[in-house]
């Protein structure tokens, strides 16, 4: 549990940076001590399970999980740095909320209790409900706060009623006798309840339908390294934090359950999958793609093992490292055109060739296309899904990626078939530190979809 403290740590420094005339270096500091956290973690948990009160589980799932959110935040600081040096936003506030939302995914990826997992919920979303408002000047980002706060509190509501109804059947709020229960209790009525609430606002979490109402209105409101760190880390938290909980409170995930949840993935795939084939606008595009990713990941939910923690960390990895390059070069585009429709990418490829490649790459990994980490990730999920006996939800899911190949194309077509160009402006060029961020991230695209054993071999341990 030494990294929920250290970013506590350091959440606390960002917030009184100013205060104590670290400002100008608080953005170091941060990274460095990240860094430092994941080393710690990864030398003192792996391979040793710990209890902490009962309410906090370290294991190696935990260590993997929170690893992979840990390097998530360092690489939105080092991407997003540009813009919080020049001044667009208050860097120590944003900082502090980011790295308390970091918190807040760290305990969903190991609460052992539902009050942890209550704390974990409102710790990662309090922040974000702040930060989707924090353009001030833009109506749109207030409406978005709005919004996600307003409906963030009605799921809040529906796990509260889920989390009293598991209670008021099992008689505790520890994960462990819950999954005793489960085995030897099936017909509960107030278990099944409790247990379909909690399924429901985890499917609001991660925007899956038809919970997805706010996505496409809250990514595009928001500002867009805010709409970034939501889509990576809030999807990939929350996922985790969905799995840990069905792994660790039922020995065999109940029938309505994994119904409900099958159900789920399929609409979500068709939807998101059909409505971004219509949108206009890139940050409504990748919000429909992050509702259309989620339904492939619900397909995981049901399997229990090292084969589907296996898959969920392939996965989820695949798409934090193909997202946040993405929304790195939609911010530097809207900077100079203004705006986030498809316009403003035409002739990328002609005047920044570097971008248009970082955005190519990004789009042929969420499209599941090789030679990029997505190809692997969907493979392994379909495959593990068939086998498990769910051929006609992988069915669904095939025809879902093949619709996706239009959209995702459609952006790759715009940057390279234009004549002209808006987008020329020598401002587009990424700094030294983006520079090297965006290659790294790129080079690990091709490394985990030409080499995908290194993660699969890690997820056999967890």
């Amino acid at each position: 549990m030494k990294a929920i403290i250290f970013t506590s740590a350091l959440g606390i420094l960002a917030m009184i940076s100013e205060i104590i005339g670290l400002k100008k270096i608080i953005l170091p500091l941060l990274i460095v001590g990240l860094l430092l956290t994941i080393g710690v973690n990864i030398y003192t948990e792996w391979n040793y399970t710990q209890v902490y009160y009962g309410m906090m589980l370290a294991d190696n799932y935990y260590v993997a999980f929170s690893t992979v959110l840990l390097s998530i935040t360092v690489l939105w600081l080092l991407l997003s740095s540009e813009s919080y040096l020049n001044e667009e936003y208050n860097r120590g506030d944003h900082y502090a909320l980011i790295l308390f939302s970091t918190v807040g995914g760290l305990l969903l990826v190991s609460f052992n209790n539902l009050a942890t997992l209550f704390m974990g919920v409102e710790i990662l979303s309090i922040p974000l409900y702040i930060l989707a408002g924090s353009d001030k000047n833009n109506k749109y980002s207030i409406e978005a706060s709005i919004k996600y706060f307003l409906l963030g509190s009605f799921a809040t509501g529906i796990m509260l009623l889920g989390i009293a109804l598991l209670y008021g059947a099992t008689g505790t709020f520890d994960l462990g006798l819950i999954a005793q229960y489960n085995a030897k209790n099936m017909d509960n009525t107030l278990y099944y309840g409790g247990t379909l609430l909690l399924t429901l606002s985890f499917a609001f979490k991660v925007s899956a339908v038809p919970f997805h109402f706010w996505a496409p209105d809250v990514y595009t409101g928001a500002p867009t390294f805010i709409t970034a760190f939501m889509s990576a880390f809030v999807k990939v938290a929350a996922f985790a934090g969905f799995y840990h909980f069905i792994q660790q409170a039922y020995l065999s995930i109940p029938l309505p359950m994994e119904n409900t949840i099958i159900l789920l993935s399929g609409a979500t795939i068709l939807v998101g999958n059909i409505a971004a084939v219509y949108q206009t606008d890139m940050k409504r595009i990748l919000a429909f793609s992050g509702i259309a990713q989620a339904g492939y990941l619900l397909l995981l939910l049901p399997i229990q093992g090292e084969l589907g923690k296996s898959s969920l960390l392939v996965y989820l990895i695949a798409y934090g490292i193909a997202n946040l390059p993405a929304f790195y070069v939609l911010y530097k585009v809207s900077r100079i055109g203004g705006s986030t429709n498809l316009e403003s990418f035409e002739g990328l490829g002609k005047k920044q060739p570097i971008l248009a490649l970082v955005l190519t790459l990004s789009m042929i990994s969420l499209a599941g296309l090789p030679p990029a980490a997505g190809f692997f990730g969907k493979f392994y999920l379909f495959t593990l899904s068939i086998n498990n006996g769910y051929l006609w939800s992988v069915l669904i899911a095939v025809i879902g990626s093949l619709i996706s190949i239009y959209y995702y194309f459609k952006v790759i077509i715009r940057m390279y078939t234009s004549t002209e160009s808006t987008t020329g402006d020598s401002s587009l060029s990424p700094s030294l530190q983006v520079y090297v961020t965006l290659v790294v991230l790129l080079v690990s695209i091709l490394i985990l979809g030409l080499f995908p054993d290194i993660l699969v071999s890690i997820g056999r341990l967890l």
